[in-house]
């Protein structure tokens, strides 16, 4: 999937504007690569488009430790948002994402964040 693809994708699930779709996905992408460990957000980069991963790969620093809410509140810091709205942005660009990556990649990613984050991805069966 190119960046083009992800982003049209985006905007169609969400009913986004382009211009509001990019704020989303940025706000979204950045926290995910503020959650993961640096090894964990270096392997989802590279299944992402450049664009993409330069934004998960961005964060310095050790790994958070945040459950949903406190995941949901941060993207909705990010976004200048409120936290419902965050949380349904969420589940639409990494709904979008799980599309992305191989199932492999997608179990690994799960298994290495806390309960309630595969719902997010629209995985809840992998909870």
């Amino acid at each position: 999937m190119t960046y083009g693809t992800f982003m049209s994708t985006v905007r169609e699930r969400g009913e986004y504007a382009a211009d509001e779709a990019e704020r989303i996905v940025e706000a979204v992408i950045e926290t995910l690569g503020e959650r993961l460990p640096d090894t964990s957000a270096e392997h989802l980069a590279d299944q992402l488009p450049t664009r993409l991963a330069d934004i998960v790969d961005r964060s310095e620093g050790p790994a958070r430790t945040w459950g949903v809410e406190e995941f949901i509140h941060r993207v909705a810091e990010h976004a200048e948002e409120d936290e419902a709205s965050a949380e349904e942005h969420t589940r639409v660009v990494l709904s979008v994402l799980a599309d992305q990556i191989t199932g492999g990649e997608m179990n690994k990613l799960i298994s290495q964040l806390p309960s309630g984050y595969a719902d997010l991805f629209g995985h809840g069966e992998l909870t």
